[in-house]
Formats: C-alpha cells, structure tokens, sequence
C-alpha cells in the first residue's frame, strides 16, 4: 500500500445528501510523545519537559502543541480516482490547513540544526542536582565512606550558637586566607537551613561541616563561647577530636549525596575547603587525591570558563573555585618535584574580579576604577596574587627541570619575576615599608606570600649556590641563605607572635614544611663555606626551629616528619673537624650529593644509612649539642 492510499484508507469519503462528498473527520488524539522526541523516534516520557529533552538540551523545544491529525498533510490525489473530495473543500481553508500543519509541526524540520544536535551529543552529561535521575533496573552508584540518615547527620552539627560563631569566625580569619566562597550566597543559605533544616542540600551541609572542622581546629580550647559546646553530651571533649567529627561528617554528607557521580557548586566548594584545612593543618601531599576529584568537578561543572547564560555571581563562584584550584596545586608544585602543572596553565580561564562580595549582584559587578583598584586592597587580594604565583611557579618548576637550568640569563629572569612580585605585594600590604600594626590580616596575608617568593628563590638558586660547582656563584648561595633565614623567621612569627594567634594553626602544616626546606637548603650552605667561617649567627635560628618543631611534632603529620629531619640536620651541624681534612671534603660531598637525591617531605623513603659512621650519632662530640 502507498503512502497515499493509507491516507485515504484512514480518512474515508462518503456522500452526503447533496450529491457532494464530504471527508469523515476522525477523533483528534493528544501525542503521545512531544515534538523533539516524535521527530527524532526518542521515547518520551510524557512530561514537560521530558527527560529526553533535558538531557539532550531541548528544554525550549519540548512541546505538546500539535495533534496527529493535524500534522497530517491532505491526501496526495490518486491516479484514476476522482478528486471530489479534494474539489469539494474550499481552497482558502485548504490553505490554512497545510500552514497550520506546517507552521505547528514540520515534517523536515529538527528542533534544532543537526550540527547542534551532533555538539549535544559531544557535549558532557549534565549531573547536577537538576539533571533528570534515568530509571533503570540497576541504578549507578559510587559511594565514599559511610551515609547515615539526614537527621544523624545533623545531629552531628554544634549547636545552633556554636555554629553560628564557628561559622562567623570562618568568615572574619579563615576564609579571607582563601577565598573561594560568597559570603551573601552563603548567608541566604544558611537562612533557608534554618527555616526547613529537614530538606537541606547535602553537599551544602557538607560545606557548613567543613567550615566548622576548620574553624573548631583553629579556636583556642578556653575560647568562652565554646562553652555550650562542652555541655552537649554527645560532643568529643577536646576540639581536636570535635573537628575530625566535623570533617568525617563532611565526608558522609558527600558520601551520601553520591559527589562522585552528581554535584554541583556546594560540593566543590565544600571539596576545596577540605583539601586547603588538610594542606595548610596536616600536610599538602595528604589532600593530592582529593584535590584530583575538585579539579575534574570543577572541570564538569565549567568553572575555567564560566558560561554566559549564568547571573553574575554565579559565574565568579565558578571562577572563585577554579582560582581556589589552582592556588592548592601550587603547593604541590613547590613541595613535590614530581608535579607538572603545564596542562593548567594552558586551560584558558578568567580570573575572578577584584572586588568585595557585596560589590557582586546578579545583574552587575561594581567595580572601582582601575587607578583605585591598583592600590586598594579589597577580599579578593590576596587570592588574585596567589593565581600570579601559581602560573609564575609552574614556569620556574619546568624551567628547573629542563635542559637550561643551569641557564644564567634565564636564572636572572626568573630572578626579577618573583623580585617585581614582592614589590607589588609590599606596595599594598606594607605601610612605608613595614608592616600594618592595625590591619594584622594584611600583615599574615603578606606573610603567606612570602613563603612561596622565598621557595621559589630556593629551587633557582640551588645549582648555583655549592662552591664545588663549576656553576658556582657566591650571590646565589648569599640569596640562598637569606631565604632560608626568611622561611623559618616566617615560621617564628606565626608560632610566637600573639598578633598572629588566629594563624598560629598555619605551623601545623605548610609553614612547617617551608622551614623544613629554609632549614635544609641552609645547612648545604653552611657546610659549604670555609672552615673558619662563623655559623654563630645562623646556627641558633635552627635551634629554636629544632625546639618549635619539638612542641608540635604531636600536632599533625607534618610536624611529626619534619621534627626528626631537623634533629638530624643540627646534629650534623654541630661536627666540626678543628682543621680542614680529605674525610671533611668527603662528608660535605656525600651530603650534597644525599641532600639533592632525596624527597625531604616523604622521610619514610629517606635513606638514613648516610647518617651511619663516624659522624652519624645525633650527639655532638662536645656535648654543644641537645638530646631531644
């Protein structure tokens, strides 16, 4: 049967009483299917919009408007049968039939251009909370730990006073050091919490356990309004033991909201507050994997190029995450040699704005003119130098590693790079030179920086600085050990100062680490210089690294891995032959070549077979020396 004969067959044509044929018109069906799904042969399930449409980005286009009948064209006329029917309809209402028909459901016409069509098809999933949950007889699942019921879970949160100062203490000292989150974003939604704490989004509650661990972890223990925090029977009665509960209950809200397969914002924000408490508390190389897991969310989620169609502070949270991404991965880049972070730096992104997060409304950023911003600091600072940090990092890490290391004109230029960052940074942190006695945050943010210039110096100047080199320069081992000096001043500071004390946590974990390198790259000077130079001057600032270290190696990880090095360092120190001697140059060669050779913050894998023979006890021969 031809297509028109099944026309006809399904439209029959009887006469009327007047001798004219008129078409028996059959019942009009609603579609089964919507017109996206109808016109590509997709099951539809009948809703508006449907799953199909949704998940192909045919939101717009997913509609119910024609019938079947309706986009039925008239029959087609048949060669050898009379026409009457089609003659007996009037042309005009012929014709609006076929633009009706025509205009409401083309036959030819896709939802779209079929190369658009194809790049849907390319393009990523969407997983975000919004996207359709496919029915299917096994569902997929990727869990993280252990989930327990919502109301567990927020049975594990401080109570409501306690939270709101964990919470407001976070925002005050905490998250200006990384500023990944939108302070009005976050207060609308702690305000909805409030109202229906039962229907709250998991990945956002995962962000208020975050928050609280990190802040818990850095409150003193006699901090009065923490008092009815120890009243809660159910509460662990040290702030240690409360944060870890804090962040094991992060970990279940996530775990619970499947972050692996579906997350949005929240969960990456969340993600990233984790990774920097566990960098800058316990130690960077703790959070890698975790931070792998941000970088391809914030990947699936566009944060690097923030779409268009989004308001506007939607897109500088996805621009504050992606910053909040690459600032972590400088750690790894300083503290790791084993981390090549070209692919970022060659990801076009933009950064986010220089302003302060009331300045960020939906419809407009409110930004000061570029004369003023140049010199004013505003939330965003300290984050935008740290992602100029980042990239000029990432170049000097390839350049060490590569064929023109030992490059002299290359070291000048990298030279100048982090000299021009210290005076942009002393331009707007410092007060004619010296720090702020009222602004302290500007003064411990200036700090932080710092400690990423005086590593980076380190890692150029280390071919140079040995004077058994042929690429010997003596400036290079001056500049060497000013920055170590400069790595474990900085360390002192936080640890001591009680201007600083909302800081002092940061000694837990990275700046430790960074007086760990200062301490290392300083001894390989000091052994290299002539035996009747004085170490008097350099010798105690190790001492009292060694004594700091001692009182936090039960504080994390980190601190634990650096104390022992550091003892052995100062015991080596602490030996020397009353005259020059071949066994001296010996000891001194064997141990550059020891220091160069190892990974000073993985001190299970260190070798400590150098340290066997006759200079190898951590007492000193003149009893100089303290037994730690």
């Amino acid at each position: 049967m031809t297509p028109s004969a099944a026309l006809e067959k399904s439209s029959p044509i009887i006469p009327n009483s007047q001798g004219v044929t008129r078409e028996l018109k059959r019942r009009s069906r609603k579609p089964v299917s919507c017109e996206p799904c109808r016109h590509s042969k997709l099951r539809c399930d009948r809703r508006l919009p449907c799953a199909t449409c949704l998940r192909r980005g045919w939101q717009d286009s997913c509609a119910y408007g024609a019938t079947r009948t309706e986009s039925i064209r008239p029959p087609h006329r048949r060669r050898g049968r009379p026409t009457t029917a089609v003659q007996a309809v009037p042309q005009p209402q012929q014709a609006q039939l076929i633009e009706s028909s025509e205009s409401a459901s083309p036959r030819s016409q896709s939802p779209e251009p079929i190369h658009h069509r194809w790049d849907n098809i390319l393009s990523r999933p969407p997983l975000g909370k919004n996207a359709p949950i496919l029915t299917t007889t096994i569902p997929f699942t990727l869990s993280f730990g252990p989930i327990g019921p919502t109301p567990e879970l927020l049975a594990l949160l401080p109570p409501d006073n306690v939270c709101e100062y964990l919470v407001s203490r976070y925002f005050a000292h905490l998250c200006p050091l990384f500023h990944i989150l939108h302070g009005p974003t976050f207060q609308k939604q702690y305000s909805a919490f409030l109202q229906d704490r039962q229907r709250v989004d998991l990945s956002w509650l995962a962000l208020l356990f975050a928050i609280c661990s990190l802040t818990l972890k850095t409150t003193e223990p006699n901090d009065s309004a923490l008092t009815e925090l120890w009243q809660t029977p159910s509460s662990p009665k040290d702030l240690p033991s409360m944060s870890q509960q804090c962040r094991n209950a992060a970990m279940m809200a996530l775990s619970q909201d499947h972050f692996l397969v579906r997350h949005n914002l929240n969960t990456l924000e969340a993600i990233l507050v984790l990774v920097h408490t566990i960098s800058d508390s316990e130690g960077a190389e703790y959070g890698w994997v975790l931070l792998g897991n941000a970088l391809n969310i914030g990947i699936a989620l566009r944060c690097h190029s923030s779409p268009a169609e989004l308001n506007c502070i939607e897109r500088e949270r996805r621009r504050r995450c992606w910053a909040g991404i690459l600032i972590l991965h400088t750690y790894q880049a300083l503290l790791f040699r084993d981390t090549d972070l070209s692919f970022l730096c060659n990801m076009k992104f933009t950064m986010p704005a220089e302003v302060n997060d009331n300045d960020i409304l939906e419809d407009e950023i409110i930004q000061s003119p570029s004369h003023v911003a140049s010199v004013q600091l505003t939330q965003m600072s300290l984050m935008r130098f740290q992602i100029g940090l980042f990239q000029l990092s990432t170049q000097i890490c390839n350049h060490i590693s590569g064929p023109d290391r030992l490059s002299e004109e290359l070291l000048t230029h990298f030279d100048s790079a982090v000299l021009a960052e210290q005076q942009r940074w002393d331009s707007v942190y410092l007060v004619h030179g010296a720090r702020s006695i009222i602004d302290t945050a500007s003064y411990a943010h200036w700090c932080l920086l710092q400690t990423f210039a005086h590593q980076l110096y380190l890692l150029l100047h280390r071919p140079f600085h040995n004077s058994r080199s042929t690429q010997f320069r003596p400036e290079s081992r001056d500049r060497c050990v000013k920055s170590s000096l400069a790595l474990m001043n900085i360390h002192r500071e936080f640890y001591e100062l009680p201007r600083l004390k909302s800081y002092r946590w940061l000694v837990n974990g990275s700046i430790s680490c960074n007086a760990l390198h200062g301490a290392v790259a300083l001894t390989s000077c000091l052994l290299d210089m002539p035996n009747d130079s004085d170490f008097t001057e350099h010798i105690p600032v190790i001492d009292a690294t060694v004594l700091r270290l001692e009182k936090l190696r039960t504080n994390s990880p980190a601190c634990a891995s650096v104390y022992p090095i550091l003892r052995h360092l100062r015991s080596r120190l602490s030996r020397q032959d009353p005259a020059p001697s071949p066994s001296r140059e010996t000891a001194e060669s064997k141990f550059d070549d020891w220091v160069t050779s190892i990974d000073w913050f993985r001190p299970e894998d260190i070798d400590w077979d150098f340290w066997n023979g006759d200079y190898s006890t951590l007492l000193s021969d003149d009893h100089q020396t303290a037994v730690f």
